[in-house]
Order: structure tokens, then C-alpha cells, then sequence
């Protein structure tokens, strides 16, 4: 009889072992169907994803649209709308060769007339299109698969350029009709199609039932995409703990940013799934060169001597997981760019060189407009920190918060702001690193760095490029381009029941993702 009743303890064992496993394996076997809700931190400032830098409208509109050229997992480029590119000339004309077959949501055939028109327009009003321009010389439609570029120099940065999140492929009647001013008709050729922005309420995406898919197994943001989802709703919630709690109550299934001193609690709920982004990228304070008193170089050296990273980074980030002090523009992930030039000027919390500096400045408690958002808190966290360090060393800090949207706003006009802190996201090639150009927010424009960073675009030689990158950090902390605070990762969940490729991803999407059971 103990025989039999262990036998029959052992086959039940059994039972609910493969029960377990086949719950499991149900889970981990993709399905069609459902309406993802997703928190996000906010209302995206624009939804043109070629005219900005936001990532909130990144990662809601790439499901929309796609580049020619996009990054395998180690970040090498890949192509996507395109089949091939063949160099020759000397490095002076590549010749693109567009994937056939390939639709947009409206069911017209993409073609190299509309590659021809998005790239023309990116090249005015991309940031990094901006950055590459000047170094066309030519682009032309040969036929209605086949785009060459004509170069004025070899590029080391053209392709990475091409794979840029700003660089994507819009219908040439939506380019003509809009030609700098805002898209208003948000038609791509994404495993999602747009169908409605409501401000504050959502901004919703479906199933392109027609997407032509790569052939390739998936592979970073390249591959297989595939469209589990039946619809995809972005939702601003600008408040951290309402994200978090909407999650746990099964009101959204993933939500950005959570505060990292939850991560504890987040890992003990069974219904929730932690993700750690690492690395996102760095945080920093960007000054501003153009106008105001960040335009004194001792100043911008002043501040840069007084903060202490480690107080700002742990209010920003909390845990240790979240947070690395490094003088570096590009993180040890990134070997090929890694440097350590300027790591003295890194983190000196010298209050003594700090008030040196500020008299050699002439500073006398003029009020320094500082701009943050609670809807990036490490951005909040880490302006009060700052604010309070600096206060103790004589600066006047006017602290703004405002939201998400209007800081974008704002730091586009030089008139209105003299410092703010944001993030600067992990980037695959130095040559179009945001840190580095002269035309974005902060107008960073010295002549040595611009010199050395032109170099820099043409160099196809990896160790010539890593030499020069040296350059230009070195550059970066001796005239204070923006003050590094460190480097950071991020806290996502997501409910058990959402599955998929967007777990491990750098950047998120939630092409070949679903909702199981």
C-alpha cells in the first residue's frame, strides 16, 4: 500500500509538472489578437517622427514607420526597406536597392520616388539628417527600385545615419503636401498603421494587415516583424505611481519609467515582470551656448567643478543597478568608442575651484533659469539636487517645472532657459552622438570639436575613429559642452501576460510581441 501511495504521489507530481510546463509553453507560442495599453510618461510632442529627438515619439511611432537601414543586436546597421547597398567611386556613390512588394498603409507600393522625397525632407528637418546633408551631393531615383547617393568624401557615418530612428520612409504625396512643416497624415509602412491620436487620452495604432514582413529571423529591431497585436494603445500618465499602480491592477500592461526604489516591491508581485534597460543611456545637464549666462565658459566650468554625482545619481536612480559613475560619452557595452579622455574634469564636487571660477566669471547671484519635468523623475530628482548644491556655492537657481512637452518647447528658444537636465540615449555611431551637435538644444558649436567631428564623419578606419572620438571628449569637458551627471538604466514592467521581443530590447517596440492567455 506505501508502494502504491508514493506511485500515485509521484504521478500526480507529474500531472502538475506538465501543467505547469504547458501553461508556460502556452504562454511563449505567440498569438493574434488583443489591444495592448501601455502608460506612457506622457503626451508625445510631436508624432513627426523625422522632425524630432523625442524618444517617447520614437518608440510609439517606429510600429509606423521604417527605415531603409536598421541595427542588428550588436548594433551593427542592417538593411530593412532596403535589399542591398553597394559602394563604389572611391566611397563616393552607394547604390540602394529597395525591397519589392513593400506597402504603405494606404496600399500604394513604396518606391525610390518616395524614398528620394522622405530623405530630402529629412535632410532639412532631422536633426541628424541636418548633420549628413551637407555631405550629399546627389540623390536620385534611378528606376522605381534603385536610389544612388552621390557623396561629396567617403563617410564612415552615412549607413548609421540611414538607420536612425529620425530616417524614416513617408509617401512622397505626404512629403509634397507638407514639405518642412508638420506631417499631418501619418501613413508609413510599419506592422502598425496609425489610426487616431486623441491628446491626453491616447494615441492608437492597429494590425497593417498587408505588411510585408523580412524574410530573416528577427534580430535586434531587424528581422521578422510581426503584428501579434489587434490594436496598440499609448497612453499618457504622466504621474509615476499611477503608472505603476495600473499595471499591478491590470489597467495597463507595461508602463515606462518606474521609480527604481520600488523595484523590490515590483519583484515580489507575481503578476508583474520587471525590465531593466541597460545601458539607456547618460544624464546630464545641457547648458545653453547661444544666449544668457551659460555663454561664459568659467561659468559653465564653475558648475561643472561644484556638483557631486554620487547624491545627484542616487536621488535620480536609487539602486546601484540603475545608476554608474563614468566620465565617458560611450558606455564599456560600446568598445569600439569607450574613452576616458577628460576624466579629471569628471565629477570634482570642488567647491573652492568652483567659486574661483565663478568670480572669474564675474558672477554676482544672477538668476540661472533651470527647466525640469516630473514626468522624467531621475530629470526632477536630479534638478533638486543640483539646485541645492549650487545654492550653496552663491548660484541662484530659478527651478521651472513644467511638462514634458513644453520643455521641448522651450529649449528650442534660447531666450527662455540656461540649463535643464535630460538624457542623451545609448547611440551606435560617435560621429552623430546628440551630445556633439552644434545644432541641437545647447547650440555646443566650438570650432575645435566641429574640426575634429568632421574628421570624424568622413574616417572609415575603426581605430582612426576611436582616436578621434578621444579628441572630442577632451574637448567636451575642457570647454563644457554639457555637464555628464552619469550613466543610467531604466525600470519597465509589464504584466506576466504580455510576451515577446520587447523584454530584452535597448529601445522599445512591441513588434513580435502578443498577449497570451
Amino acid at each position: 500500500m506505501g508502494l502504491d501511495r508514493r506511485a500515485s504521489a509521484l504521478v500526480t507530481l507529474l500531472v502538475v509538472i506538465l501543467a505547469i510546463a504547458a501553461v508556460a509553453a502556452a504562454q511563449d507560442t505567440p498569438r493574434m489578437g488583443g489591444v495592448l495599453k501601455v502608460a506612457a510618461i506622457g503626451e508625445p510632442p510631436t508624432l513627426d517622427i523625422q522632425a524630432t529627438t523625442t524618444v517617447l515619439t520614437y518608440e510609439i511611432m517606429w510600429h509606423v514607420y521604417e527605415p531603409l537601414f536598421t541595427h542588428d543586436r550588436a548594433w551593427n546597421v542592417i538593411p530593412m526597406l532596403a535589399e542591398s547597398d553597394v559602394v563604389s567611386d572611391r566611397g563616393l556613390r552607394h547604390t540602394i536597392t529597395l525591397r519589392r512588394g513593400v506597402k504603405f498603409h494606404n496600399g500604394k507600393e513604396m518606391t525610390a520616388a518616395d524614398v528620394v522625397a522622405s530623405l530630402k525632407r529629412w535632410g532639412q528637418v532631422a536633426t541628424v539628417g541636418r548633420v549628413i546633408w551637407p555631405g550629399i551631393e546627389s540623390i536620385e531615383a534611378k528606376d522605381p527600385y534603385t536610389v544612388v547617393l552621390g557623396l561629396k568624401q567617403p563617410s564612415g557615418s552615412l549607413l548609421y545615419a540611414l538607420a536612425e530612428t529620425s530616417a524614416m520612409i513617408y509617401t512622397k504625396e505626404v512629403v509634397d503636401a507638407a514639405g518642412t512643416n508638420p506631417i499631418s497624415e501619418h501613413i508609413g509602412t510599419g506592422p502598425y498603421r496609425f489610426v487616431e491620436h486623441k491628446p491626453d487620452r491616447h494615441v492608437k495604432l492597429a494590425r497593417f494587415k498587408d505588411y510585408a514582413a523580412r524574410p530573416e529571423p528577427p534580430n535586434g529591431f531587424g528581422g521578422k516583424r510581426t503584428a501579434w497585436l489587434d490594436e496598440i494603445l499609448f497612453i499618457p500618465v504622466p504621474d509615476t505611481a499611477v503608472r505603476q499602480a495600473g499595471v499591478e491592477t491590470g489597467e495597463y500592461h507595461h508602463a515606462m519609467f518606474m521609480k527604481q526604489d520600488n523595484w523590490e516591491r515590483i519583484k515580489s508581485l507575481p503578476q508583474l515582470e520587471s525590465r531593466i534597460v541597460k545601458p539607456r543611456g547618460f544624464t546630464l545637464v545641457s547648458l545653453n551656448h547661444k544666449a544668457g549666462l551659460m555663454t561664459s565658459r568659467p561659468l559653465r566650468q564653475a558648475l561643472q567643478a561644484a556638483l557631486d554625482m554620487e547624491p545627484i545619481m542616487v536621488a535620480a536612480f536609487g539602486h546601484k543597478d540603475f545608476y554608474r559613475l563614468s566620465p565617458a560619452l560611450f558606455f564599456p557595452e560600446q568598445p569600439a568608442w569607450y574613452v576616458t579622455a577628460g576624466a579629471s574634469a569628471y565629477n570634482q564636487h570642488d567647491r573652492d575651484r568652483a567659486k574661483r571660477l565663478m568670480k572669474d566669471a564675474g558672477y554676482t547671484g544672477q538668476t540661472v533659469r533651470w527647466i525640469s519635468t516630473r514626468e522624467y523623475e531621475f530629470m526632477y530628482k536630479s534638478s533638486l539636487v543640483a539646485k541645492q548644491q549650487l545654492e550653496a556655492i552663491g548660484f541662484v537657481i530659478d527651478l521651472q517645472v513644467v511638462d514634458w512637452a513644453t520643455l521641448n518647447q522651450r529649449v528650442q528658444k534660447p531666450e527662455l532657459w540656461d540649463a535643464y537636465v535630460t538624457g542623451y540615449p545609448l547611440n551606435p555611431d560617435p560621429a552623430l552622438h546628440v551630445a556633439f551637435r552644434c545644432s541641437f538644444q545647447g547650440w555646443w558649436c566650438n570650432e575645435d570639436k566641429e574640426r575634429v567631428l568632421a574628421e570624424l564623419r568622413q574616417e572609415t578606419d575603426v581605430k582612426k575613429r576611436k582616436a578621434l572620438v578621444e579628441r572630442i571628449q577632451a574637448i567636451y569637458y575642457e570647454d563644457v559642452g554639457q555637464v555628464k551627471l552619469g550613466d543610467y538604466n531604466t525600470l519597465d514592467i509589464a504584466r506576466k501576460e504580455l510576451r515577446g521581443d520587447f523584454r530584452t530590447a535597448p529601445r522599445l517596440y512591441f513588434w513580435n510581441s502578443w498577449l497570451a492567455k
